[in-house]
Parts: C-alpha cells; structure tokens; sequence
C-alpha cells in the first residue's frame, strides 16, 4: 500500500513557499522600479525648475521670449519663431541625457549640430576643454584669455572711436594742464601688465590685441582701411547683408572714416575678437574696459561720479533672437556653466576693484543702461548684458568696467605717462584683476 497524503502536504507546501517568494521577489522588483522612476522624475523636475529659473532671472530682459523655447520633462526645444512654437516645428531640440556632451564640444561643432536640428549621444565625444595641471605655480596649466578693449593707440584714431578723454586746462575744476587720452591706450597697457603677472604664475595667456593700436586683425585701422575695407564691402554686398546703393555710398568719398569705423570695421573686427578667442579656447575671458559718467554730455569737462562694475552675457531681449546664430548663443548659456562661472569670476574681479582701486561698486541705479539694458546677476556689481563679446565668447569671462575715466579725480591720474604701462593707476588696475583672478581660481579649486 502506498501513502501519498504527506508528500501531498509537503508539496503544497512547498509550492506555497515557492509562490509566496515569487509575490515577494516581484513586490521588490516593482518597488525599486517604481523608486527609481520617482527619483528620475523627482530629478527631471528639479532640471526643469532650475533651467526656466535660470532663463527668466539671467537671460529674458523683457520676459518676451518664451515664444522661442521650451522646457518640460523630455528636455530643451528651441524655435526659430512663436508662430513655429504653436505649430511644434522646433528648430532644436536636446534631451536632459544629452546635456554634458553637448556643453564639450566646440563652439564650431555645437554649433553645426544646433543647425542640424538635433543633438545625438556620441559616448566617442570627449571634453575638449584643457585640463587643469597642478604645480607649484598658482595658475599652472590655466589658458587665459585677455581682450583690450578698444584700438586706439593714439588721440586721432580715439577721435575715430569716441573713445577719448579730451580736457582743456580749467583750473578752476581743478585741472592744471590739460587731459589728453584715448581708452585704446588704457585697455592695452592694462592687458598687458596683466599677461605679465599671469605669466609669472605660470599661466597660458593669448592677447586679442598684440600692439598697441592695433585690431584684432593684427594690423592698424588704417592699415586693414588699406588692404581689406573694399574686401569687406563686396563680401557684405554678396550676402545681402547691404544693398547696391549702400555698397556704391560705402566705396565713395561721402563715406568718412569714422563712417567706416562705426558702420563697417566696428563689429566685423568684435566678431574676429570672439572668433580667436573660441579658437584659443581658454580656461576664461578677461575683457577690459575703462568706463565714462553717462550723464557728462560730450564729456568736455571732468565730472564727479566713480564706479567699478562687470559684465557677463544673458539679458536678451526679443529682437535679439532674430537670427539662428544668436539662439544658439541663447541655448549655450541657458544649458552650460558658463554664464553661472562667469558670474562667480566676475564677482571676484569687481570685489577686487573695489578693494585695490578705492573705488565703490555700483548699483543699478548708478547708470541708465544698467536698468534698461542689464538683468542684476546674484553677485554686488555684476550684471547680465547683452554685448557682443558676452554673448559669443564661450567659457567663463568677465567683461571688466573700472573706474570714470572722466572723474576728475581719476582723469589727472590716468593723464600721466606717455607709455602708460607705466601708469600707476593702470598698475593698479591690472593688480585688481590679477587679484581676482587669483581669487577665483583659489575658490575654484576649493570647491572641486
């Protein structure tokens, strides 16, 4: 006689173990995937959250540009116009996934993609930004790029550019010779002085400018006058971008110099300065500028108002975005670090000015164009604009603005020294940069 009953029992036990496991196994399985797909989600909102906060304090001036992109849970579209928006047709679009091999590219290459439409993961894409070599030096392995704005090396060409202090002897505004300068000449011996130092430390550094006077072209204005204005011209006319009557105004003697210079030479030589700038690919930008009172009319005469500030990109406004270029430029400093490094040097560097050169930092009511033109960044005297340079050099920069070159304090300083590397005033000035420099870079390193 054979018994069954307590194999029975046994084995539906068993499979009742067996079934109860599998229950658990799969409540585990659905409870990670469910984990996971909140935390990604949790994670896609934050993105979302972070980048149209960025958008709307940094980069929309006038709040008008929502019409031009959009940012949800499946990443970052871009459109060449609102009507397109409404229709869903998007000029680019890159997912959340994506956004680190998009931000390593080169300029070039991101931006032959942006115009494909689309960015698609390559893992074969590297970081091409330089790497940072430690070393005894402060800035041992850093490429720096320096920009002296400006050309004028001498008071003719800075009558060109309008970018000259010009003051006769006026004793009773307290001038007891006259004041004669250009900006060009400040900007220059500034860049340079500041190579120096950077050098000193073991630091890379690439100048716009090469001699003072000179362009981003490497010559003189009117040298490129010479051998490249009618060149400039013809490929200008080819591209529609000036019309056959305009061309025939341009090559005829009714055209002036400074017609040339502020009409012709101005932006094509800013869009050569960026250009070798991205080429250099630096670590960061130093831009220099000396500033002038806005309200001292034709700046005749010494006025009394004093102030340091910076610069970086962002604060578009709706007809900024006409072109496929500039929504680029647009979508590179929305996904990128760069506008939020660019804030942290460039605080560095303005706290620095205040503290090397004695002079205060502004606030937005100190200027006009820094309320209609300018979004306050999150640091004291640093402000999102939206220049040339901010907008198409890549990587960090600053776009420095120190002191009133038409205070009349600072305009008897700065008169001093023909060879104005010389200059104690300019010494200090590039010892202020330098010290933000050094400042952001010790802060940099800090952090990682």
């Amino acid at each position: 006689m054979y018994f069954w009953f307590p194999f029975s029992t046994q084995s539906s036990q068993g499979e009742k173990s067996f079934t109860e496991m599998r229950i658990f196994i799969i409540s585990v399985i659905l409870y990670i995937v469910g984990f996971n797909c909140f935390a990604q989600d949790t994670t896609v909102q934050a993105k979302i959250k972070y980048y149209t906060e960025k958008s709307e304090k940094y980069l929309d001036k006038e709040k008008a540009l929502s019409g031009f992109y959009s940012i949800d849970k499946s990443g970052i579209k871009m459109f060449a116009s609102a009507h397109a928006k409404t229709n869903n047709k998007n000029e680019f679009f890159i997912s959340w996934d994506d956004f680190r091999q998009f931000n390593n590219l080169k300029q070039d290459s991101s931006f032959k993609i942006y115009k494909q439409g689309k960015f698609v993961s390559n893992k074969s894409v590297k970081n091409s930004s330089p790497g940072i070599i430690s070393g005894e030096k402060k800035l041992s392995g850093y490429r720096i790029a320096i920009d002296a704005g400006h050309i004028a090396g001498d008071m003719e060409m800075g009558e060109i550019e309008k970018k000259e202090i010009k003051f006769k002897r006026d004793s009773l505004n307290g001038l007891n010779d006259s004041i004669s300068f250009s900006e060009g000449m400040l900007t220059f011996a500034t860049a340079k002085l500041l190579k120096e130092k950077l050098e000193t430390e073991g630091a890379k550094v690439f100048m716009t400018r090469t001699f003072n006077g000179g362009s981003a072209f490497g010559v003189t204005f009117d040298s490129w006058l010479n051998s490249s204005y009618k060149h400039a011209i013809d490929s200008l006319s080819k591209i529609g971008e000036i019309t056959l009557e305009k061309k025939k105004w341009y090559l005829s003697s009714k055209c002036t110099k400074r017609d040339k210079f502020r009409l012709i030479f101005k932006d094509i030589e800013l869009q050569k300065r960026g250009e070798i700038i991205n080429n250099y690919n630096p670590d960061f930008t130093i831009i220099i500028h000396y500033n002038v009172d806005e309200t001292n009319t034709g700046w005749t005469k010494p006025g009394t108002k004093d102030f340091n500030m910076t610069f970086v990109g962002g604060a578009f406004m709706k007809s900024d975005l006409s072109s496929i270029d500039k929504r680029f430029e647009f979508l590179r400093l929305l996904v990128s670090n760069d506008l939020e490094n660019s804030i942290a040097l460039s605080s560095a560097v303005v706290q620095s000015f205040e503290k090397t050169l004695n002079i205060k930092t502004t606030n937005s009511s100190d200027a006009t164009y820094l309320i209609k033109s300018c979004l306050p960044a999150n640091e004291k005297g640093v402000y999102c604009r939206n220049l040339q340079l901010t907008r198409f050099v890549h990587g960090p920069l600053v776009y420095g603005e120190t002191l009133y070159q038409d205070n009349k304090n600072e305009c008897v300083l700065l008169n001093k020294e023909t060879d104005k590397t010389k200059n104690q005033r300019v010494q200090q000035v590039a010892e202020a940069y330098y010290n933000g420099i050094l400042n952001y870079v010790n802060n940099s390193s800090s952090k990682k």
